[in-house]
């Protein structure tokens, strides 16, 4: 009989956030029985309601819920691991735990802030200057990680950072997993009415997923854009998929776009159905990811599980995703220039080949090696994890 994981985590994020998506794909593979000798029967989280307000959520995050956990443990039950999906809900590991705590870190730098140096560019990285609320959530959320039996980093460099701050606790590195299939092309043809966002309008579309805080570098991707000539500017087509507000304060994304003269960028904001994103995927010359910094960076490798192709700044973690020297420099604009206008090439001499027919052919190298971080592999390794408590 199958042991028990009771899944943990906050607020329910959406499937299309990265941390989202990697409870989404671990609940998947519980319920799914893909994981070899553990199941999962309960999933404690609660849904986000927009307009609650700012102490009720308070109440819900700090008080609330993690008494409902701590309830939950405390009567007689049959679970033999406690999960909690990410560490930005450590705070929920109750004290002198009666089973084995796992806690998925997906990333530290929320917890301890860094400034990184990118060329002439000093980016924060994390939030210098919370506010009091927030510095009492991450002093209870460092608390929370330092209860914990095992740390399950899905990068080297988070795995590097908690033998760091946290070299009491246990640590290994698990990379995430795709479901490959969902990701694989369909309706490909010379039909225009078949293929996937057939609605768009002609041009070369290039996709950007991410929010807008300052280590993702959209400042610098407008930047690259609006230098390039007039009639490349109204060719290409940006879609930018998350949330356009600065955390920070700043100009928003779209904003940003406008101050540099980037002619055509189309804001979706963090609500974009599965579908509709995977389509943009598919149809996209490439996907522009020139992050600072990022705990796993999802956006790439899916985007290489459909065939699109990746320019993608060679930082951590994301470069861990990427196959051999194919990342670009994060200081070397000349470089990020050039690797743009190749994209540009190669989607102008399709379409003057074929005036009916503008979309990219997947690329299988970038499917097969997209391969290496299928689902069934973090299956193997999140079976190994368990079985080790």
């Amino acid at each position: 009989m199958a042991k028990q994981v009771l899944l943990v985590r906050g607020g329910a994020l959406g499937v299309n956030t990265g941390i989202g998506g990697a409870h989404h794909n671990l609940v998947t593979s519980l319920t799914h029985g893909n994981i070899q000798g553990w199941a999962n029967t309960l999933i404690c989280e609660y849904p986000i309601k927009k307009r609650m307000n700012p102490f009720s959520r308070l109440f819900k995050r700090w008080f609330s819920h993690p008494r409902r956990i701590a309830k939950i443990l405390k009567k007689q039950h049959e679970f033999d691991i406690l999960h909690i999906t990410d560490q930005e809900q450590a705070h929920l590991i109750p004290e002198d735990c009666s089973i084995p705590v796992v806690v998925t870190v997906h990333d530290l730098f929320h917890f301890f802030p860094e400034r990184i140096n990118v060329g002439e560019e000093s980016i924060e990285v994390g939030e210098h200057n919370p506010r009091w609320y927030r510095r009492r959530d991450l002093v209870k959320l460092r608390a929370g990680l330092a209860r914990a039996d095992l740390l399950v980093c899905d990068s080297q460099a988070t795995l590097s950072a908690c033998m760091k701050y946290f070299p009491g606790i246990k640590s290994v590195c698990v990379p995430l997993g795709l479901d490959l299939q969902s990701f694989s092309p369909k309706g490909r043809s010379s039909n225009v009415a078949s293929l996937p966002a057939s609605n768009l309008s002609k041009g070369c579309h290039l996709l950007v997923v991410g929010s807008h805080a300052p280590r993702k570098r959209l400042k610098f991707l407008c930047q690259l854009i609006g230098g390039l000539d007039e009639e490349m500017k109204q060719n290409i087509i940006v879609h930018h998929v998350g949330n356009e507000k600065c955390p920070y304060g700043g100009l928003s994304a779209s904003h940003l776009a406008r101050e540099y003269d980037v002619n055509n960028w189309v804001s979706y904001g963090g609500h974009l159905s599965s579908d509709a994103l995977m389509d943009l995927r598919h149809a996209s010359e490439a996907l522009l990811f020139p992050s600072a910094s990022e705990g796993f960076g999802y956006p790439p490798l899916e985007a290489m599980a459909c065939g699109t192709p990746v320019l993608c700044s060679n930082l951590p973690s994301h470069n861990e995703l990427m196959p051999d020297d194919t990342c670009l420099d994060p200081e070397d604009t000349e470089a990020w220039r050039e690797a743009l206008l190749s994209v540009y090439s190669n989607w102008q001499s399709r379409t003057k080949a074929d005036e009916g027919h503008v979309w990219p052919k997947p690329r299988s190298g970038l499917i097969e090696f997209a391969s290496r971080f299928d689902q069934s592999r973090f299956c193997l390794r999140m079976a190994e994890v368990y079985d080790s408590l």
